[in-house]
């Protein structure tokens, strides 16, 4: 399955330089809500305030309770498959939104959601230029 994740947000938006941010872990992702990801599921990462799809990962572990984690105790581990160095490299997310639906509008008040093929198919193709 893929999905969109929303990561930061609106009072903690990640920095530009992602990659380098100290408090944020490139190896697993989190959410305050139940996730139904398992291992083998595609993400693209969508940067909350900031409107960049900036990367694609792979779901590498079964969902799993974290502890003392400020509210997102749900995570799963990823892998990264690409990416962009810096968030203003990423893309609209416009560019995912094909077949009719405004991704923007389906995202909100969610931390992740179902892409269909084609709106993932759109995310690896844009970011792979």
């Amino acid at each position: 399955m893929d999905w969109l994740k929303m990561l930061g947000t609106t009072k903690h938006q990640m920095q530009d330089d992602w990659l380098n941010e100290e408090d944020r872990s490139k190896g697993f992702v989190a959410s305050r809500k139940r996730m139904s990801m398992r291992p083998g599921d595609r993400l693209v990462y969508y940067a909350t305030g900031v409107g960049s799809v900036f990367a694609i990962a792979t779901v590498t572990s079964f969902l799993y309770k974290q502890a003392d984690a400020e509210g997102f105790e749900w995570g799963v581990d990823v892998e990264l498959q690409q990416h962009k160095q810096f968030l203003h490299e990423g893309l609209p997310l416009e560019v995912v939104s094909v077949d009719g639906r405004d991704l923007r509008q389906s995202i909100r008040r969610q931390s992740h959601i179902k892409l269909r093929p084609a709106e993932f198919e759109a995310a690896a193709k844009a970011l792979a230029v």
